[in-house]
């Protein structure tokens, strides 16, 4: 292995290799021989697509598997070439290629997942005569710009969403339990909080022994072959976990959930992303408890229904540094009002994969790899100012358990 080349891969003032769909893709591929050596070319392939794979094995003992993928990033550069059949001789030493292309617009944001991804690469490809290629493969996060400000119909309006419950014992019938949940809105992106608030009147005779609330986000694999299936996966990013409501009771819950860093919602891929809060009215003795769901958006760029303290927020450093530079300040420049700064993270909980695949060539290296995505960076204690106006109340009776905000609530993640 000692006469391979050696072969890294860097992009250029992008330490983290975090692209915006639309913008200009440019780096360096630094090659370093230790012998001569023959070769029919040498290229870099950058690539983008989905894949989705899972089986199920059904009650006749047949196991099938499903699948699914699209292809959205095909390029191919050049370095070296033979114009003829013959290879060519490379020299020993060290040789700079420099690379640029402009990602298209349309492409969806990395992710990584339980049953599929959605995933860029940059492969150097050595190809030999009479041998199998060498490769050298790394992989980057694009984001796609997700506006809330251009989300129809509009993100930045309060929303209420009730449950109404009745318990039977033969033709008996109890009085309601009423869930109520509130949300100022239904637009965010990571960092920002997201404030509910919940009151439920238990009129009926069942004891309510807890109250659960949750960020959920719910990721469905669409395959293609051997026919259409979808698969969904749940995952809790934060909860909390309120006392209950006694028979003829009544409770008011106020929780803040920081939002994680999250890929943005998305749905016209065979990787769908959608996020919601569920609220859970956990019944003694029954199975089933009723629960109150509201679908929000995650997205990349804020509302702009934002209060004057957050335009004032205090410059982070990015994390887009590399080794011999300052820390990067960086700004989202389609919403020039704005100077929240913020940082590319990694979703919290998700370990870094291997992106080598089963059935490529032999490779020279990879770096294991973990998607980041914009995590924006306020004041403390700040919040939209929709979050600062106070909620009406559902109830005009005063709460026989109040539960309001403590003063540093931190979610428990859970994935």
């Amino acid at each position: 292995m000692a006469a391979s080349p050696k072969c890294t891969i860097s992009f250029d003032d992008n330490y983290h290799g975090v692209f915006f769909a639309g913008q200009k893709f440019t780096g360096t591929v630094d090659v370093n021989l230790h012998k001569t050596k023959k070769v029919k070319g040498v290229l870099l392939k950058v690539t983008g697509l989905a894949c989705v794979l899972w089986t199920e094995t059904y009650g006749t003992g047949t196991t099938v598997a499903f699948q699914g993928r699209e292809d959205f990033l095909q390029h191919t550069v050049d370095f070296v070439r033979s114009e003829t059949d013959d290879p060519i001789v490379m020299a020993p030493g060290r040789q700079i290629y420099k690379f640029a292309l402009q990602l298209p617009n349309t492409l969806p944001t990395s992710f990584e997942g339980d049953y599929g991804y959605i995933r860029y690469t940059a492969r150097v490809v050595f190809e030999r005569p009479w041998k199998f290629d060498l490769t050298y493969k790394i992989a980057f996060t694009v984001v796609n710009q997700l506006n809330l400000n251009t989300v129809s119909p509009p993100l930045n309006v309060a929303v209420v969403q009730e449950n109404i419950k009745h318990f039977y014992c033969g033709p008996c019938r109890s009085d309601p339990l009423t869930i109520n949940v509130m949300l100022p809105m239904t637009g965010y992106v990571p960092g920002q909080f997201i404030l509910v608030a919940v009151d439920i009147a238990n009129g009926s005779n069942k004891c309510i022994t807890e109250v659960k609330l949750k960020l959920r986000r719910q990721v469905r694999y669409c395959s293609q072959t051997p026919y259409k299936q979808i698969r969904s996966v749940y995952n809790t990013l934060a909860k909390f976990q309120c006392s209950g409501v006694d028979v003829k009771g009544s409770a008011g819950y106020e929780r803040r959930f920081l939002v994680p860093s999250e890929p943005p919602t998305r749905s016209d891929t065979i990787i769908r992303i959608e996020y919601f809060v569920e609220v859970t009215a956990k019944v003694l003795g029954m199975a089933y408890s009723p629960e109150v769901q509201i679908p929000i958006t995650i997205g990349t760029v804020p509302l702009i229904n934002l209060n004057q303290r957050q335009h004032r927020a205090s410059i982070v450093e990015a994390h887009m540094t590399t080794a011999s530079s300052l820390p990067r300040k960086i700004f989202h420049t389609s919403v020039p009002s704005l100077v929240i700064p913020h940082t590319f993270e990694k979703s919290a909980g998700r370990s870094d994969v291997n992106i080598q695949d089963d059935d490529e060539s032999p490779s020279l290296g990879t770096l294991p790899f973990s998607p980041r995505y914009p995590m924006y960076h306020f004041d403390t204690d700040n919040k939209p100012a929709v979050h600062s106006a106070k909620l009406p109340s559902i109830h005009a009776q005063t709460a026989k358990n109040s539960n309001k905000i403590p003063p540093s609530s931190t979610p428990t993640t859970n994935r």
